[in-house]
């Protein structure tokens, strides 16, 4: 799995200053729609493997390869290098990109259902309101990636590494067993890089044995998912919805559960450290 080092992120796209940007975007509830009501929809130009390789052999660094608003779905893109490019709006449905390099391009509104990411560099990439459903990112890398508002649904998260902005992602039923998504309290030069899942839709997903160290889970929901194992410490779970939802040896020390619904949890009595949660007196719990 090819995860990029920190230096080499914060030189050549500033995480903090995208990250803050996102933020104060979601902060006003301005979220562009896919398209106008009064813009036609565009339509998409079909690409061969071959045109694909020569827009990409055309970029400068003064101008990023232009794959915008083009349909490349169903080829097989394993392993190519689309370092920085424009896939706003493409349509990447079933299309192989194992191994492939999206460091840094922008996949706005971007279309990849069941399409094939496995070990894919994500890193730096844009995903806003991507369609994703069913995709496989099993091993990928997705460090200081803009996933808001993106649909995840089904998706295969595996292992996968995640220091992202998901805030108001839908991630329902997705598989994310074991999927890294801690910060690395050892590495924190740029402040504490997290993954943020604010008001995101985590329904049923399956989150046994996942690292989620420091991340933040405010307003998520999470009902009836899969925490088996799973590392919550020092998170934010501040009106958490984990109604239903597994948390069999969970491990909650120090993570703010302030008004998370703890109603209908499994293996409550199992759960690791919630006595040194904090705000414990305000979660909800069932009557015992």
């Amino acid at each position: 799995m090819h995860i990029t080092p920190l230096f080499t992120l914060a030189s050549l796209l500033t995480v903090a200053a995208l990250v803050a940007t996102a933020a104060e975007g979601a902060s006003v509830g301005v979220y562009p729609t896919r398209f106008p009501a009064d813009t036609p929809a565009v339509r998409l130009k079909r690409l061969t493997l071959e045109q694909v390789k020569a827009r990409l052999a055309a970029g400068t660094e003064e101008k990023a390869p232009d794959l915008s608003n083009t349909d490349l779905s169903g080829l097989d893109l394993h392993g190519v290098d689309f370092k920085r490019a424009n896939l706003t709006r493409a349509n990447l449905n079933g299309t192989k990109l194992s191994g492939a390099n999206l460091f840094t391009s922008d996949l706005t509104d971007a279309t990849l259902a069941n399409a094939d990411l496995t070990k894919a560099n994500l890193d730096g990439t844009v995903l806003r309101r991507a369609n994703l459903k069913g995709a496989d990112l099993t091993g990928a890398s997705l460090f200081a990636t803009i996933i808001e508002a993106a649909d995840l649904s089904g998706a295969q998260l595996s292992g996968t590494r995640i220091i992202g902005y998901l805030r108001s992602a839908k991630l329902v039923g997705a598989n994310l067993r074991n999927a890294n998504m801690g910060a690395d309290p050892g590495n924190q030069s740029m402040g504490v890089m997290r993954a943020t899942f604010v008001g995101a839709d985590l329904t049923g997903a399956d989150l046994s044995g996942a690292n989620l160290f420091k991340a933040d889970l405010s307003h998520a929901t999470l009902a009836k998912a899969r925490l088996v194992g799973a590392d919550l410490r020092n998170g934010e779970l501040i009106q958490t919805d984990l109604s239903g939802a597994d948390l069999t040896g969970a491990r909650l020390d120090k993570a703010d559960v302030d008004g998370a619904i703890f109603t209908g949890v499994l293996g409550r009595s199992e759960i690791k450290g919630l006595d040194q949660a904090r705000n414990r007196d305000k979660a909800i719990f069932d009557a015992q």
